[in-house]
């Protein structure tokens, strides 16, 4: 057999030998290929993830941002009502000590002329005419004394009401500035970034305009109603200073009528009246019991000069001939300044009580914006419907150039409430007043014409305005 030339060549046993396996040369860098998609994927989760948690983070503190704004409005509100109601209360009370002392100095003249009389009718009776004579003469001598210092403090309190009645309309018409103001201090000083969107602006005009329909200023012939308030206020004695006195035993023929009192004529003018008359019947033992001889009067008046009559305690009706010698020797001046004019609320409000709400909206525009886009370097991000949103917009183009979808808003409302911090001790429940400094800020949730209104200003879509927050 003739075998061939090599054929057992490096074998063993007579077989060739097995062929050697070689590393293929194109199968490096697969492992390669598979990590850098799924590291992309990564990073876009975690870019995703960063930006939402940046997200997130803004949107609260635009929340918190909105509430500070919004609750700090209120509380200035709530001190501009407490403003008015302790002027109020204030000038309510020196009212009625500028009665008082008109009462006093009317009731002095009167006990002057009463001594006087007394006095004299004395005169007769040994050692009482020394005692009456020597108490008249003390107390001419307080009156001389009592007038003009009474006077004087008088003139001093009705400047400081009218003093007061000025600092209260200056406040009150002054909210209406501020408390826009104050947003927008709030906002510049947390982040001058954020600013109040168009809708915001347009909800606080219309909270100027209720701000002003909120309280009425009474004023003029419209003094009325502080004048019901001091009326009420006023004591026993500056408004009935009356007595009645039966000589005769107790038997009812003759009678000594004491009617006085201090009232306010018309808005500018205090008067005092004080009489003594002394009462008969018209026939002596039967018939009605009238005046007939007038024996003690006196009258004070403080203020503008008038010809209106008042009650002065029934003393025009029951001493009619005193009242008018009253008069006819009645002292004036002119130190009275008259009943101020103030701020209270309104018959409408009083009926259907909302104070006016304080609602925020503020915006923080794309311009500003941050997040994942300062980490990364990336300006836009194309959404699923192919809308690119904007990540960082250039500092120098103009902010509305972005997506409106890419602004972020806080909505944030505030109100001043009526609340007593103690229960009255007679159960009566107290209605809201400017007389009663009882006004307090809280937050409340937006309404939906709240949300509407500023949603339609700012271009939102209705349906989601309506949906409650």
């Amino acid at each position: 057999m003739i075998v061939g030339r090599g054929c057992f060549a490096r074998g063993s046993g007579g077989f060739p030998p097995p062929p050697v396996a070689r590393p293929l040369r194109y199968a490096r860098g697969q492992a390669l290929a598979l990590t850098l998609p799924l590291l992309a994927v990564l990073i876009a989760a975690l870019w995703w993830a960063y930006d939402a948690g940046q997200a997130v983070t803004e949107k609260r503190r635009l929340a918190q941002i909105a509430d500070a704004a919004a609750l700090g409005a209120a509380t200035w509100q709530a001190r501009a009502l407490n403003f008015d109601a302790y002027t109020n209360r204030a000038i309510i009370a020196n009212e009625v000590a500028i009665a008082q002392s008109v009462s006093l100095r009317g009731w002095s003249r009167y006990m002057n002329d009463l001594l006087l009389k007394t006095a004299v009718l004395t005169a007769w009776i040994p050692y009482v005419d020394v005692a009456t004579a020597s108490l008249q003469r003390l107390w001419m001598s307080l009156d001389r004394g009592l007038q003009p210092g009474l006077s004087a403090f008088e003139g001093v309190t009705t400047l400081i009401d009218q003093d007061l009645a000025a600092a209260q309309r200056a406040m009150h018409l002054a909210t209406a500035q501020v408390v826009p103001a104050s947003v927008r201090e709030v906002l510049r000083r947390d982040d001058p970034r954020i600013e109040l969107s168009p809708g915001g602006e347009a909800a606080l005009v219309a909270w100027q305009v209720e701000w002003t329909r909120f309280a009425s200023f009474y004023g003029g012939a419209w003094r009325w109603r502080q004048k019901d308030v001091l009326e009420r206020s006023l004591d026993g004695f500056t408004t009935r200073r009356n007595n009645t006195w039966r000589p005769l035993l107790g038997v009812d023929i003759l009678r000594l009528e004491k009617r006085g009192g201090t009232d306010l004529i018309g808005f500018d003018t205090w008067r005092a009246v004080d009489t003594l008359s002394e009462h008969q019947r018209r026939y002596l033992l039967f018939g009605r019991m009238r005046e007939q001889v007038p024996l003690v009067w006196s009258a004070v008046q403080s203020g503008m000069a008038t010809a209106a009559r008042g009650q002065h305690g029934n003393a025009t009706q029951v001493n009619p001939a005193g009242s008018r010698a009253a008069l006819a020797s009645m002292r004036r001046d002119r130190i009275y300044r008259g009943l101020p004019s103030m701020w209270d609320l309104s018959v409408a409000q009083r009926a259907q009580f909302d104070p006016p709400r304080i609602p925020v909206r503020i915006m923080r525009r794309p311009a500003s914006a941050g997040g994942a886009a300062e980490v990364f370097g990336l300006r836009s991000v194309a959404a699923l419907n192919g809308e690119a949103h904007v990540l960082q917009a250039d500092s120098q183009s103009s902010p509305q150039s972005a997506s409106a979808s890419d602004t972020m808003y806080a909505l944030a409302v505030a109100v001043s409430q009526f609340s007593r911090p103690v229960a009255r001790s007679d159960g009566a429940v107290e209605k809201p007043s400017l007389y009663a400094p009882f006004w307090y800020s809280r937050m409340a949730s937006s309404t939906v014409a709240e949300r509407v209104l500023m949603a339609t200003v700012d271009g939102d879509p209705l349906w989601i305005a309506s949906l409650p927050r």
